[in-house]
This record gives structure tokens, C-alpha cells and sequence, in this order.
């Protein structure tokens, strides 16, 4: 940020045109002015990571002064975790694109105008469509903040080609989730007695009331935590216990456990006779992973496996291994199968709709805005192949496998690209292998900064204005039904936007009109917010005005919907199904078997790459964030995690640098030694390995696990299988 002195203050009035022989008030009395300037508090919605916690912002003279967090809502409860204090900053980053750029050649751009950006990006999508049919057309998003508008300007021209970011992080858990339950249950953290928490780091992907009520448990109430996880990570040092397990085998650890609630008779018995489908078709798959079966392959010793098994039933239904969506669910091979015995474990303990063990989220329903929708055209098959016949036929179509794009793209299938919110050479497998989405014949970048895929492939740049400069559409926080109750909150203009930049709404008003689907963006967000919350009984002036409303619902029976002698989900069977009949018929195992992870180490100097989230980063959307970048300097926090007795053998010490290679990149590194990791793997955090030299804060610090992995799918859910990678680790000169 620039200091403001009179000289500086001065030079901007100048160039601005105030300053003249008219300027009628001293540099004096403009500082007095700005000093006595009433401070403004303002609502909004944070974006340092998916969560969207509240906050308060404060303005001064139309610039960000402070923010705070908004004690009603239900992610944080008036705390901001140090990945939001450093968002609201960035507002005024240097690095963030100011107006639309077009490409003029390699990392080179060159302002202009709106009306430019809008007219050749509407003549040459409206050739593509021409030429190779719509197709060819695809959105890529990171998370759906941009559904509603992709999906009119897809419906318009004819693609189905909406694809999220969805395969690098929990693909796996909501395919699974849907076939077995078709429902989402959550862990009720704060009244539980027993959590068992596997790949799941809470306090490093931090929900900040989420981590509250874990504390709140166990320091208030004594409940028990348990954290499984090859490092221990955050969460793990505010345990009663962390057990390193080999990463990538995880699940043969949960079958050995449902192996003993099963053999010792621990199960729930009510539960699995009156709502579980499919009992014995998993069971006779899976008799014989004993504790010592699983032992030999997990590291962790068969008596751990059984105490740990026995302390689930034992605080039954008032336990439950965490269901969380992260850790395991897009990393490995076996991905899907760990997913299966998540469910598979909670349903034999019993605890599902059962305080202190899982419950359904307490929900309002929105209202539906009723804009003009383009006429129905017929869609081809999509693109990516998710959801069709074929290999992919399992893969959700609402997530689609980002990871093909490139190879789609140079096999001529996808023709023009328009990427929101999205960095994709630097969050997907294989930075090398993503740079051929510059191929297409037009690529368009919607970003806040210039970010890599922006830099290399785009050959337009449309920059949305800050998420403090801009309103969007009303969200919901789902509390637990019995209570926690729903909120709906809105992300609100805070300032007005400092550069020529624009909502995405606006942007897609300005592509609309080029190609005459104007008339089906004929509304404001106001309009569809509006609509949205009127059968709530709220008006937008209030929503605006509270930032956050609750909606507290009463006598809910906390075993809704198990009760009363009907189906109880909506499934085949209106039972938990432990057997998935869709996979089934498209050639895998219903149930979960034993599936060993796809790479294994073989060398003294080979190690398995895992990743992880460090508190004060959300992946890579904060690395060029100066004050989240310097916590990271200040901790070494960008150094690579090696085992102290594997790196003593290789001669390795903290803060040496190391070659690390696989077999698609060639990187080096500092490490750090440590006994806090298992021995077969090494890790490194997911923040770093910048690559866009406009990008100045995050240029060459680190580097990123995805350099080294290539790009794969798993078959069932579409990941990524993102820690399935085998590195070569040698210190420098040997």
C-alpha cells in the first residue's frame, strides 16, 4: 500500500484534474477532513476460502479500514481466521488486473476496452458455435458461484459442458454419499462423546466455529478425539491421540474396524436390520480383513485398530468418524472405497440422525426466480464424459473431471473456454500438461489477479471486481436439525469498486448482448435475490441491513426421518445401501473391497508426495497475499516434511535443499526433518509454487504437489487421484 503524503496526494490530484488554480482547500484541511470521516459498518461474506464466513467491514473515506467477524453466523461465530484477515487486505494488492486485457503474445497483454472484450469475444464465440456446434463450448469453475449465469449462457448457445473444480477435493465422498444415503449427514462435533477424525485436519482447513465446538467438546465436556493421519497436523496436536497410519491405506484401517464391530458383535443391531441394505453381500466381501490383515498393511498395530473399534461402540451412538469432505476424498486409487466405509462404520455404530453421533443439516428452501429462459436446444453428450455411457458413466454430471480439459482441447473437442474464478494450471495435475488449454481457439479468464492460467493461455482477460466491491446472490448455512438453526446471509457491495473492473453478472451481460442473448439477462441480483428469500417472509432491505437472519424450527425429532415405519432415504431401497447398484451394472464392486493404492515407494530415496492446507492459506487463492506470505517466511512454512529417520539415511538435515523428482518434473526445495511423519511419505503444502511472474509475492516460493503429478481420473468419481505420485528425495551434490 502507498503511504499518503501531500506530495503523493498532490501528484494523484494532479493527474486527476483536482489539483488546479481552483483547488479551493488546503492539503491541511483535506487531512482534517479524512480524519473526522465517519467510520461505516458494513456487512459481507469473507472469501478466504469456501466457507464464506460473516464479517463486519469497516470504511473510511470509502477505503477498508478493519474487519471483524459476525457473531451470529453459524461458520464463525465472530472469529476470522488469519486467511480472512489477509483477504480483506488484498483489496488493495497491486498485483490485481485493473481493466480488460487481450493477449498480443507469449505472457503479453495489452489493456482495452469493455465494449472491445465484449465484441470480439461475442464474433469469434459465435464462429466457433458455427463452425464446430456449441459442443465445443465449456465453463470451468472453481466451486458453482457462477451457476446460475453459466447455466443461461449455456442453455442459450447449447452446451451441457458446466464443469467444476469438484475433482481435485471431494468428489469422491458426494458420489458415494448420494448412491449409499442420497443425503449428507454431518458431524454433531459438540455434543459427541467419541470423534475419530481420518485425513481430516479441522484445525488446518479451518471452519472457525467448527473448531470451536471440537475444543468446546473435548475441553468441556471430555469427549475423546483421535486424529489418523501419516503427519501430525493441526488438529492432531490438540488431540488426546494421533496415530500415523501409511498414507493410501486407509481404508483397509476402516474395514478392519467394521471387521471388529462386526466379529464382536458391536454393531448396532436395530439399525442394521431395520435400515441397512446389503449387509451381507459387504460382509461376505470383506470377513477376512482382521486387525492383523490390516495391521501389515497400515502400520498401525492390530490392537490400536481393535481399542479404537470398541471405544466407537462403546460411546455409541454419541460417536462417529468425522464424514468430512476433504483428506482422502480425491487422492487415491481407492478413494470411492474409503468414501463406502465412511458410510458403512457410522451406519454399524448406529449414530446416524442421534445427537452427539451424525445428523441432517436444518435447511430453508429459496424461492425460484422466474427470469425468461432461453428456448430448449438439444445438448450433444457432454464433453468430459461424466455421466454418459462409457468409461465415465458413474462420474456426477453436476462436477464433471476437470483434468481432461487439456487433452480435450488438443484433440480438438473443446473449442472456446470461458474460466471463472478458476486457476487450473496451478490447482490441477500437471502445470505442463494444463498449458494446452491455450490452444483453444479462445480462452477467456475471469479472475480477480493474474493468476497462471490467465497468464499463459487466456487469450482475453476479464477482471470481476473484488468480492468486497461486488453483491451476490443470497446463500444459506445449514445447521444441525435439531439445532444450530439455518441462516441465510448475502455477500454485499462493501466499497465501490477501485479499477475498471466488473461483477461477473455484468460481465456475462456484456458477452450476452453480443451474441442476442441479451434479453435473458435482463435482471439485476437484486431482482433474483429478491425472489429468492420472499417465501422466507424477508425482505432484501432486511437481509441487507442484518447481514445474517436466523430461522429457528421447532420439535423436530431428532431421528427424523427413521422413524414411523416408512422409507426412511431416498434410495432403491429406502435404506442405507451398502451395496451401490449403479456401479455394479457399469462393471465395479457394489460394496467396498480392498483396493491397494495405484504407486507404491520401492527406493531408499523414494517416498509417496501427500499435501495439506496450512491455517493461514486456502490452496493456492492466497499465495500472493503479502501479509499470509509473510507468516510463511516467518515460520519456514513452505519447507518440505521428511521423516528424520529416512532423511538421517539419506544424509539429509532441516534446512537443506533437496532435489525432488518424479517422473514428470524436477524440483528443489528446503526441507524439514521431523519425527511428526510417517516414514514412507514426504509433504508439502498446497499454498506455493507460483508461476506468474505478475504475480510478484508468490513468483518461485515453494513449490506444489501438483508440478509432479500427472494427470489422472479415477474411474468411479473422476479425481484426480492427487497423492498418488512417487518422488525420488537426494540432497544437493549427492
Amino acid at each position: 500500500m502507498v503511504k499518503m503524503t501531500r506530495r503523493n496526494f498532490l501528484k494523484t490530484a494532479a493527474a486527476t484534474g483536482v489539483a488546479s488554480t481552483s483547488l479551493k482547500f488546503s492539503f491541511n484541511e483535506y487531512s482534517k477532513a479524512a480524519a473526522n470521516a465517519e467510520v461505516e459498518k458494513r456487512h459481507t461474506l469473507c472469501n478466504g476460502c469456501s466457507n464464506m464466513c460473516g464479517l463486519f467491514v469497516y470504511v473510511k473515506n470509502g477505503r477498508v479500514v478493519k474487519a471483524e467477524g459476525n457473531p451470529i453466523h453459524l461458520k464463525n461465530k465472530g472469529k476470522i481466521c488469519a486467511r480472512g484477515h489477509g483477504m480483506v487486505a488484498d483489496i488493495y494488492n497491486p498485483d490485481r488486473v485493473t481493466r480488460p486485457m487481450k493477449r498480443v503474445g507469449e505472457q503479453e497483454f495489452e489493456p482495452i476496452s469493455w465494449e472491445q472484450a465484449f465484441s470480439e469475444i461475442g464474433e469469434k464465440l459465435t464462429g466457433i458455435i458455427d463452425e464446430h456446434s456449441a459442443n465445443s463450448v465449456t465453463w470451468l469453475e472453481h466451486g458453482v458461484r457462477g451457476k446460475n449465469y453459466a447455466d443461461i449462457f449455456l442453455d442459450y448457445i447449447g452446451s451441457p459442458n458446466y464443469i467444476t473444480h469438484y475433482a481435485t477435493c471431494f468428489s469422491s465422498k458426494t458420489n458415494v454419499w448420494s448412491r449409499m444415503m442420497a443425503t449428507n449427514l454431518f458431524g454433531d462435533h459438540e455434543n459427541s462423546d467419541y470423534m475419530l477424525f481420518v485425513g481430516r485436519n479441522f484445525a488446518g482447513g479451518i471452519i472457525p466455529n467448527g473448531m470451536r465446538k471440537v475444543l468446546k467438546a473435548t475441553r468441556e465436556r471430555g469427549a475423546k478425539l483421535v486424529v489418523v493421519d501419516p503427519r501430525c497436523c493441526e488438529l492432531a496436536k490438540v488431540a488426546d491421540e494421533w496415530i500415523p497410519i501409511k498414507p493410501g491405506t486407509d481404508l483397509a484401517f476402516f474395514l478392519a474396524i467394521a471387521h471388529v464391530l462386526v466379529t464382536e458383535d458391536l454393531k448396532d443391531r436395530k439399525f442394521t436390520r431395520e435400515y441397512v441394505e446389503n449387509f451381507e453381500e459387504f460382509w461376505n466381501a470383506n470377513r477376512n480383513c482382521t486387525p492383523e490383515w490390516a495391521e501389515e498393511i497400515t502400520d498401525v498395530p492390530a490392537d490400536k485398530i481393535r481399542e479404537i473399534a470398541r471405544d466407537l461402540a462403546k460411546h455409541a451412538p454419541k460417536a462417529f468418524l468425522e464424514t468430512g469432505y476433504h483428506g482422502l476424498n480425491a487422492h487415491y486409487q481407492n478413494s470411492v472405497q474409503q468414501a463406502q466405509m465412511n458410510v458403512i462404520i457410522n451406519a454399524l455404530l448406529g449414530n446416524m440422525y442421534q445427537r452427539g453421533g451424525l445428523l441432517p443439516s436444518a435447511s430453508v428452501e429459496f424461492g425460484q426466480f422466474e427470469t425468461k429462459r432461453p428456448p430448449e436446444k438439444e445438448k450433444g453428450p457432454r464433453v468430459d464424459g461424466a455421466g454418459e455411457e462409457g468409461p465415465y458413466a458413474t462420474v456426477e454430471a453436476v462436477r464433471g473431471i476437470p483434468q481432461r480439459v487439456p487433452q480435450l482441447v488438443e484433440e480438438g473437442k473443446i473449442k472456446a473456454l470461458f474460466i471463472y474464478h478458476y486457476n487450473p494450471l496451478r490447482t490441477c495435475p500437471d502445470p505442463e500438461y494444463q498449458k494446452k488449454i491455450k490452444d483453444a481457439d479462445l480462452v477467456v479468464s475471469m479472475p480477480i489477479d493474474w493468476n497462471e492460467t490467465s497468464l499463459y493461455t487466456a487469450d482475453y482477460i476479464l477482471p470481476e471486481c473484488y468480492f468486497m466491491e461486488r453483491a451476490e446472490l443470497p446463500v444459506q448455512t445449514s445447521g444441525h436439525i435439531t439445532h444450530d438453526y439455518p441462516q441465510i446471509a448475502m455477500r454485499t457491495e462493501v466499497v465501490e469498486p477501485m479499477e475498471d473492473t466488473k461483477p461477473l453478472l455484468d460481465i456475462m451481460k456484456g458477452i450476452a448482448k453480443e451474441i442476442g442473448a441479451e434479453e435473458y439477462f435482463d435482471f439485476t441480483v437484486d431482482d433474483w435475490a429478491k425472489a429468492m428469500i420472499e417465501p422466507l417472509g424477508v425482505t432484501l432491505e432486511h437481509l441487507k441491513e442484518a447481514g445474517c437472519i436466523e430461522f429457528r424450527n421447532q420439535g423436530i425429532d431428532p431421528k427424523f426421518p427413521l422413524e414411523g415405519g416408512e422409507p426412511a432415504l431416498n434410495t432403491p431401497s429406502g435404506k442405507v445401501e451398502f451395496s451401490v447398484g449403479l456401479y455394479k451394472v457399469n462393471g465395479f464392486s457394489g460394496v467396498p473391497r480392498w483396493i491397494p493404492p495405484k504407486v507404491e515407494p520401492k527406493r531408499q530415496d523414494e517416498f509417496r508426495l501427500i499435501h495439506g492446507k496450512q491455517p493461514w492459506h486456502s490452496h493456492h487463492i492466497t499465495s500472493n497475499n503479502p501479509y499470509l506470505m509473510a507468516i510463511s517466511e516467518q515460520y519456514d512454512a513452505t519447507r518440505m516434511w521428511i521423516n528424520k529417520e529416512r532423511a538421517d539415511k539419506l544424509g539429509i538435515k532441516t534446512g537443506d535443499t533437496v532435489t525432488v523428482e518424479s517422473e514428470i518434473a524436477k524440483k528443489e526445495v528446503e526441507v524439514k526433518a521431523t519425527e511428526l511423519l510417517h516414514p514412507d511419505c514426504v509433504w508439502v503444502p498446497s499454498a506455493y509454487g507460483g508461476f506468474s511472474k505478475k504475480a510478484e509475492t508468490a513468483y518461485g516460493v515453494g513449490i506444489n504437489w501438483n508440478d509432479f503429478l500427472p494427470a489422472m481420473v479415477e474411474p468411479i468419481a473422476g479425481s484426480t487421484m492427487g497423492q498418488e505420485v512417487i518422488v525420488r528425495v537426494r540432497k544437493e551434490g549427492k
